[in-house]
């Protein structure tokens, strides 16, 4: 795609600026965001501005060593030669190195994508862990509106897991119709409508039968969109708030930030959250302290970072997530390149990758304007993993 007709699509998306749709934006084949969408700082008035937590998390820094600096050098080389727009290696909660390239900067405000997802799934195990829904939980249990509907049967860890067994009708993640995304960037589409009709809420055709909650995992937004309505109405909290209450403040979040909801107030919860890049780190400390710790949210984000279905053994029928041979709740594992790692994974190269070794603390995080350069992102971060051991 040449580079006026994706800066067209950026124009577009700033008339309507929530990320899905039936035909996402590529560059030369390969998955594009633009920076009209990933770095836009203000939305819709409808939309949540996210605040700073009332504590907030200092990141460190300290001098990178020896064999550290030989790998941030090559991370240097990638933003200069690569679409990157901002690329972060970590220990822990020290900052070994970060860098923005124009037009990013500190202050912009990166869009995750679907990176939401895995912050969709930490907000479902809070509201597990505070008692309010449990993995067993039926979607139609909290949504009376799907009583009758294949979508109705899938439980919370069905959804979690993208296995509902509902209906997959567009080639991308989306499952809006396009007059459908052109009502939701004029604020008019309720996602619990949309959720609902039966286009959406019906099983998915299988080769001899219809497929049951469960059977498959098949990479789509219904399921994180009915998960988070779940969550709302399990804990009585609008999704944007329970986001603020249970994510943004025990992280630590430092920055204000949006999230992108309906004007009902249900949020986008295979997208949604946009932060600065140091929130972002921020996020990605909590989730590996999370993963530490005695309890329910610790042994929930354990699950949740590790394979609880098949992405499929065949990477090239996989319909999403290539390089990964697992899924756990919103996450991706088992990349084919990085060995014991798990991945919040978004479109246009989004990626935040962490080890799942206790005593390995090493993270990863990228914003891009092109998905083609994942790989070369995956072969550092095995580096940098090493580096731990």
């Amino acid at each position: 795609m040449q580079i006026s007709k994706l800066l067209a699509w950026g124009r577009l998306a700033l008339c309507i600026p929530a990320f899905s749709q039936s035909s996402n934006p590529y560059a030369d084949g390969n998955a594009a965001a633009p920076d009209e969408w990933l770095l836009v700082k203000k939305g819709n008035p409808w939309w949540y501005e996210t605040k700073p937590s009332p504590t907030p998390v200092q990141l460190q820094k300290r001098a990178p060593t020896a064999a550290e600096q030989a790998i941030i050098d090559r991370a240097r080389a990638l933003v200069a030669n690569r679409p990157a727009k901002a690329f972060v290696l970590m220990d822990g909660d020290t900052v070994l190195y970060s860098e923005t390239k124009a037009p990013a900067d500190a202050d912009s405000v990166f869009f995750g994508f679907s990176m939401g997802k895995t912050v969709t799934a930490m907000a479902a195990g809070q509201a597990i862990c505070a008692g309010k829904l449990k993995l067993e939980t039926k979607a139609s249990e909290v949504m009376p509106e799907l009583n009758g509907k294949a979508l109705g049967n899938a439980t919370v860890r069905d959804l979690l897991r993208m296995a509902s067994g509902a209906a997959d009708p567009n080639p991308d993640s989306s499952v809006w119709t396009p007059d459908q995304f052109k009502e939701w960037g004029r604020g008019n589409l309720n996602l619990v409508n949309l959720v609902t009709e039966d286009r959406i809420a019906k099983a998915a055709k299988g080769v001899f039968s219809d497929f049951k909650p469960g059977e498959v995992s098949t990479y789509k937004s219904t399921d994180p969109y009915v998960l988070g309505i779940m969550v709302s109405r399990a804990t009585g909290t609008v999704w944007s708030q329970w986001i603020q209450e249970q994510i943004l403040n025990p992280m630590g979040a430092a920055k204000p930030g949006l999230y992108v909801q309906d004007r009902q107030q249900n949020g986008l919860a295979d997208s949604g959250l946009r932060m600065r890049l140091e929130d972002w780190m921020r996020f990605a400390v909590w989730v590996k302290r999370s993963s530490k710790e005695a309890g329910c949210f610790g042994d929930y984000v354990r699950a949740a970072t590790s394979t609880q279905i098949s992405n499929g053994s065949n990477p090239s029928t996989r319909k999403m997530g290539k390089l990964f041979g697992g899924y756990g709740y919103f996450t991706w594992t088992e990349n084919s390149i990085v060995p014991n790692t798990a991945w919040a994974s978004g479109w246009g190269g989004q990626r935040i990758g962490w080890n799942t070794d206790p005593n390995n603390n090493r993270m990863v995080i990228t914003f891009s304007n092109v998905e083609s350069w994942m790989p070369d992102v995956y072969e550092l971060s095995k580096d940098w993993n090493r580096l731990s051991k």
